[in-house]
């Protein structure tokens, strides 16, 4: 089968206003983009026509604008949905993607794949895209300071993403919280000097600083921001 059939093919079960995209000339991922938000749904790889995988993501981009303002959109990932076997404690895709891989060069193959994907959607990506509406949802989970915790939620980058929403959500710990991490790196920038990768990561966050001493808050803050809505599948 050529490409083309298989993406019109995906792009028949995917909901309403996905497309389907290539990414990086290998890879097939569904899309709907409105003025925040780019969700995706990974589909399978067009380099070895096969599904391995099936994976709900987001793109926020009032957070990555800010950190990435000039990659490629559509390969950046805000959180994708296995945080919530961390946050949520539920095995994601359970009894859906152990049936993978599949190959995707028969039609009895496709039809199998496209199954499968009308099943993740319903079951995983619709709740997925329907919790992770705004970047306000993030609060109730960003008061730690555990990085591990959360490095767990974001698809990276967690600790410049926590300050990111806190700033535009006007977080009234945001200077104290900034002014301590600060703190906290210069000192170990003064204790690994030659750590060619610590030093990139510290540069890369005080130029995130500076971007948000010029940026303006989106939301003005409210307490019930911390009150953790219920994930409902």
């Amino acid at each position: 089968m050529n490409t083309e059939f298989i993406i019109n093919r995906l792009e028949e079960i995917l909901p309403k206003n996905f497309y389907v995209k290539t990414i990086e000339d290998i890879y097939l991922k569904g899309f709907l983009e409105n003025e925040k938000i780019i969700k995706g749904i990974f589909l399978g790889s067009i380099d070895d026509l096969s599904t391995t995988n099936i994976v709900a993501s987001i793109n926020f981009k009032e957070i990555e604008n800010i950190l990435y303002p000039k990659e490629d959109k559509f390969s950046i990932t805000t959180i994708n949905i296995n945080i919530n076997k961390h946050l949520f404690n539920h095995k994601v895709g359970e009894g859906i993607l152990d049936q993978l891989p599949i190959s995707l060069h028969s039609e009895v193959e496709l039809d199998k794949v496209c199954q499968l994907i009308q099943q993740y959607i319903q079951q995983e990506a619709l709740p997925f895209f329907n919790y992770w509406r705004d970047i306000r949802n993030f609060l109730p989970f960003l008061e730690t300071e555990d990085i591990s915790y959360l490095s767990d939620i974001f698809s990276g980058d967690a600790l410049f993403k926590k300050i990111i929403i806190w700033k535009l959500c006007s977080h009234p710990k945001f200077n104290e919280f900034t002014e301590k991490k600060t703190s906290q790196l210069e000192k170990r920038r003064a204790e690994v000097p030659n750590d060619s990768s610590f030093k990139k990561n510290y540069v890369k966050y005080i130029k995130i600083l500076k971007t948000l001493e010029k940026t303006n808050p989106l939301y003005l803050w409210e307490e019930s921001y911390l009150v953790q809505k219920p994930y409902i599948r």
